[in-house]
């Protein structure tokens, strides 16, 4: 799925919601079968506590779908779980990082696989990980 490879390396809350968002509203006009409930739909999103309960739901969806044997919602309801999931792993990374920041880094990278780099006035990274 190619929007959860694009949250996995978004940087900031806003971002990941903006996102989400827009995944939401693609979903909205184009799951003309109506795979997805309602509630899944809804808009706005209200944070990481509605995030996490529309995960659930469609968990619940998921398994409902695949014991009719329904196989192309099956793959609407798998494919909003990787989006919604993904967001979900790098709100709470973000979470995670931001209390393990050291002081001066407001927004420290949400992606699991760089460290945040520290910028200066100029705007170039420096730190450890950083381009020499």
């Amino acid at each position: 799925m190619i929007i959860a490879n694009i949250i996995r390396d978004l940087h900031t809350e806003h971002e990941i919601y903006f996102f989400v968002t827009a995944y939401i509203e693609a979903v909205r006009y184009c799951d003309k079968l109506a795979f997805l409930p309602a509630r899944m739909t809804d808009l706005p999103l209200q944070g990481k506590e509605d995030l996490q309960t529309r995960f659930e739901h469609l968990i619940v969806e998921l398994d409902k779908a695949s014991r009719r044997l329904d196989d192309k919602a099956c793959v609407v309801l798998k494919e909003a779980l990787s989006v919604l999931g993904t967001a979900l792993t790098c709100l709470r990374l973000l979470q995670i990082k931001r209390r393990c920041a050291p002081p001066g880094i407001v927004e420290p990278s949400v992606s699991p696989w760089f460290p945040a780099a520290e910028t200066d006035s100029n705007s170039y990274a420096t730190g450890p990980g950083a381009p020499s």
